[in-house]
Formats: structure tokens, C-alpha cells, sequence
């Protein structure tokens, strides 16, 4: 529910490499890689939204989307996100859907999938993605607009007219989707970024994208609407204080600009590899960013007046029953791969924040199954695919 009290994590979206963990060499991502990822992020309580967060480019371009969707619905039972980019993949998506609905049916007010429509900056909407978008927004599913701008680039270089024109690039979508389907769900993207100049590169991260996401996000709280922005992600090739400079903040900042959706987990190199030790480290950051957005509680039961005047100059508050408790109660947040322990303890057991979030994947690797999909939805989602194989056209 996407009702400005909380803010949830999702995947990242639609990268085309992944960093192996294990031969440490990048390569094009694989619906093997696909299906990992979002099992991790179906065991990790943080993750609240599953995005299609690299591309199966080992199945048939045509396939691609529809595969990508399928290994999705196949490995979590969270909400799923994904781009649909031709007409004619829509009524397979829908049957998709359908077969993996609790009652065989898709739930329009229920939806258990949304769709990434993402217009041509600037100003402009291709044709094939909009006429999907248009048909799924008949179906009512709920349509998340992200205008993937870059400033200096397909947008005005400065961060005001990034915002402007992003704006009305998102706007312009909202229309024509009401328009087909008037009370059809609405996700605003507060994000947008620069080109780099030096290097002609998309940046995703740093302080531009930081005051150009606070700006888009709060004209979605103006108009309203869910806002979905940018954390976790980071412009850096490995992991490194860079990488937890630019995800921490732009975290930290999506969490307290009020967005109901932050995206990014897992993902370096621009959002374009995925590299799965990270997203453990990204859940850590995420429960750092909770903790933070619970605030102070400034009522007598938290100042502790009393205990201060009991205890008095040069006590201490170590025996106090209320330590124990409001400790037991998280109000200190303790983290379970980052390291407060003195040097000597660590000394003895010197494994790196890395390491310890490796052991924790590998658990997960081998411990965790999703919820199943009802009874014969997988014989009819590959029914589908079967006959979408047929039936499309060759891209």
C-alpha cells in the first residue's frame, strides 16, 4: 500500500550485465541471473518490490520481456515490475498474470504486477511501448512513468530545467493513460540524472541526481501521487567507498524526501550491472535508512528525565532496567554485516563487511523457495510462452 506512511525498496531495473560473485568477471546478464536475484530479494525482508532488474539476454529477443516476467512470477511472491515494449505482447502478459493470480483471474484492485513505461526524452513517445503502455492501462494495471532524462544531454543542463522538462515528460504520459482508463493507478518517478561530459556517460549518482530527484519527488507529493526515486545505486565499477557514499546518501535522502518507493538495490556501474553481494549490503543500508526515518520520540517515557535526576552527575545508566529495554526495543539499530566491535575483536576474525554478506547470500542460495504459484500456473505460463513463441514476430 503506497500510502506516503512508509517507504519501501525494490530491485533495480533492467540492467545488461552481471558481476559474478564468484569468477569476479562481468558478463551479460541471463534469466539464470534474473531468477537468483529476485529469490534473494524474495528472502530479504527489506525488499519490498520485485523490478526486472537485469535482462535474460540468452533467451530470443522476442521472448525477452515475456520470459523476464515469467521468471519473476516464478521466484518471488512480492509485487512484480517490469517494462512490456510491443503491443502484442500484452494479452500473453495478461494471461501471465491471470494464471499467477491467487484466483486465476487478474485482480484489478488487487494487482499483483505493475509495468515501467518510460517516454523518449526529450518530450516524445515511441510508438510500440506507448500502444502497450495505453492497452495495459486498460487492463488497469498500475503504470510507473520514468523519463530516464539526462541533463546536458536529452534534458536542459541545469537542474531546474532537468526538473521542468522531466516533469512534463511524466505528465504527458499521466494524460494519455487517464485518458484510456480514467482512475487508472498512477506511480510518479521522481528521477532523473546527467550525462557525464568528460565521459559522455549516464550518472546516476552524485549531487545533481540528489537535488534533481528531491525536486521531481516533490511535485509527486504535490500532484498527489505514489513517488518512486533513486537510493542504493552507484556510478562506481566495484565495491568501494564510492559505492557507499552514492547509494547511503541518495538512500538516506529518498527515505526523508518522503517517497513511497526507492529503487537501486544491487546494482553498480550506473544501474547497468548487477552484482548480488551488494544487494545484502543494500538491505543493511536500507534498515540504517528505517531507523532513521522512525526518528526521535520526545515523550517522557523516551526523555528520561527522572532517570537522569536518579542517576545524577557521574552515574551511569548501564544497570537501569530502561536500558535493557528500549535497547531490546531498537531504540540503538544494530547492524548485522557493518562492524562496531573494537579493533582486537575484529583482529581475531578479520572478514570483511564482503565476506560476512557472502555468507549471508549463500544462505539464502541454499535455503530459500518461494511461495509457489497456484495450482497449474506454471503449465499454463509455459503454455503461454509456447504459444508466444509461435505467434511473434522476430524483433
Amino acid at each position: 500500500l503506497l500510502d506516503h506512511t512508509r517507504t519501501f525498496a525494490t530491485l533495480d531495473g533492467i540492467g545488461a550485465y552481471t558481476l559474478d560473485h564468484e569468477t569476479h568477471q562481468r558478463r551479460l546478464s541471463t534469466a539464470a541471473d534474473l531468477a537468483l536475484a529476485v529469490r534473494v530479494g524474495d528472502a530479504l525482508d527489506e525488499v519490498g518490490v520485485a523490478w526486472y532488474i537485469v535482462n535474460p539476454t540468452d533467451e530470443q529477443p522476442k521472448l525477452e520481456s515475456l520470459r523476464g516476467i515469467e521468471t519473476m512470477l516464478r521466484n518471488t511472491g512480492k509485487h512484480v515490475q517490469a517494462e512490456v515494449l510491443h503491443p502484442e505482447e500484452v494479452p500473453y502478459v495478461m494471461e501471465m498474470l491471470a494464471a499467477a493470480s491467487e484466483d486465476g483471474r487478474w485482480d484489478r484492485e488487487r494487482p499483483i504486477f505493475s509495468v515501467v513505461y518510460c517516454p523518449v526524452a526529450p518530450l516524445q513517445h515511441e510508438k510500440d511501448s506507448l500502444e502497450a503502455a495505453m492497452r495495459l492501462a486498460a487492463e488497469r494495471v498500475p503504470m510507473t512513468v520514468f523519463s530516464l532524462a539526462l541533463a546536458g544531454a536529452t534534458a536542459p543542463v541545469t537542474i531546474a530545467g532537468t526538473i521542468v522538462q522531466t516533469n512534463c515528460d511524466v505528465l504527458s504520459a499521466f494524460v494519455l493513460f487517464q485518458l484510456v482508463e480514467p482512475g487508472c493507478p498512477l506511480i510518479y518517478v521522481g528521477d532523473s540524472a546527467i550525462m557525464d561530459m568528460r565521459s559522455a556517460t549516464y550518472a546516476t549518482a552524485g549531487p545533481e541526481a540528489v537535488l534533481i530527484n528531491l525536486g521531481l519527488s516533490e511535485m509527486g507529493r504535490f500532484y498527489g501521487l505514489p513517488v518512486l526515486t533513486t537510493g542504493f545505486t552507484s556510478d562506481a565499477k566495484e565495491l568501494c567507498v564510492q559505492t557507499g557514499l552514492d547509494g547511503g546518501l541518495m538512500a538516506a535522502v529518498a527515505h526523508m524526501s518522503g517517497a513511497d518507493l526507492v529503487t537501486g538495490m544491487g546494482m553498480l556501474d550506473s544501474a547497468q550491472m548487477l552484482y548480488l553481494p551488494k544487494l545484502i549490503l543494500d538491505a543493511e543500508v536500507m534498515r540504517e535508512c528505517q531507523r532513521l526515518m522512525r526518528g526521535v520520540d520526545l515523550d517522557e517515557k523516551y526523555l528520561l528525565t527522572g532517570l537522569i535526576d536518579q542517576v545524577g552527575p557521574g552515574g551511569h545508566y548501564l544497570k537501569a532496567k530502561v536500558t535493557r529495554t528500549m535497547l531490546r526495543a531498537g531504540e540503538h539499530w544494530q547492524p548485522a554485516i557493518f562492524t562496531r566491535s573494537s579493533y582486537e575483536a575484529w583482529a581475531e576474525a578479520p572478514r570483511s563487511e564482503y565476506q560476512r554478506a557472502v555468507d549471508i547470500l549463500d544462505r539464502i542460495v541454499a535455503d530459500h523457495n518461494p511461495a509457489p504459484l497456484p495450482p497449474g500456473a506454471e503449465q499454463t505460463i509455459a503454455d503461454v510462452l509456447a504459444a508466444a513463441g509461435d505467434d511473434l514476430p522476430e524483433c
